[in-house]
């Protein structure tokens, strides 16, 4: 689903990393409400965490696959703009890929070690440092199973409605001091969104993903519709079919422009 191209005014705002986590991002399915002999108090980050794992089908289901192809389409309302993506991950890599029309086609990936942006023009950004350790996060593609690992303190706050739903709260600073909040169904324990700041990579501000329309694919749920918004930007990220274990690790090699930037990158 975090080079974190949620910024940048790219020609498809959605290739940002941020999509990497709306493309992982598992939700739905129900469970058996765990705190309810508790309900005088809120419950722990761990407690909500676990709940949501259990939700999108257990650690077994999300540990049974070791790479992910997600097929999705990209809508930015405003400007009348909806293209066609694959997202693939593995191993803490990623690739994502849009086919803007007319031969032309957007690209953003992770190797590892290198975040990078390839425009249609052929103009590459590398991201460089707390935007690279988004990505690597974002191409997690087992996040949702150690949600901590990227934080340096987190709690559950409160309950607050998110979406028109009561949820619990989350906050926390992440390991590249940046405030995340995410907000999990208080009823069936799944992840309804999270809130962010994206100025500090060129973004407008106060963003949001907001993750609806949850189906199984292949035994692990996952939203199929992801709304963002970006100050006054809106994009609708939706998944159309997903596929497992199919990813060649070739996928994740540095397009010539991209290893030619990285170079020059290196050298100064």
């Amino acid at each position: 689903m975090r080079g974190n191209g949620e910024r940048r005014g790219a020609a498809v705002r959605a290739s940002k990393p941020r999509l990497f986590a709306i493309l992982i991002c598992a939700a739905t399915g129900s469970v058996a409400p765990l705190f309810a002999q508790n309900a005088g108090r809120l419950p722990t980050v761990n407690e909500v965490l676990e709940r949501h794992v259990e939700a999108t089908g257990g650690r077994e289901a999300l540990l049974r696959h070791k790479s992910m192809t997600v097929h999705g389409r990209y809508e930015a309302p405003a400007q009348k703009a909806a293209y066609e993506t694959v997202f693939y991950t593995k191993d803490g890599k990623m690739l994502l890929k849009a086919d803007l029309g007319g031969g032309r086609q957007y690209q953003t990936g992770y190797d590892g070690e290198t975040a990078w942006v390839l425009h249609p023009d052929g103009k590459v950004d590398i991201a460089e440092g707390g935007e690279v350790k988004t990505v690597a996060r974002d191409a997690d593609m087992y996040y949702h199973l150690h949600v901590l690992n990227y934080f340096k303190s987190m709690e559950v706050v409160d309950v607050k409605e998110f979406n028109g739903r009561p949820c619990y709260h989350l906050k926390g600073s992440n390991n590249w001091d940046k405030v995340n909040e995410q907000f999990y169904d208080k009823e069936n324990g799944l992840l309804m969104g999270y809130a962010f700041n994206t100025a500090w990579r060129g973004g407008k501000g106060d963003a949001t993903d907001t993750f609806e329309e949850y189906k199984d694919f292949g035994g692990v749920r996952m939203a199929a519709k992801t709304t963002s918004r970006d100050g006054d930007d809106l994009t609708i990220s939706l998944i159309t079919a997903v596929t497992y274990d199919d990813v060649k690790d070739e996928v994740f090699a540095l397009p010539k422009a991209v290893k030619v930037a990285e170079k020059k990158r290196r050298a100064q």
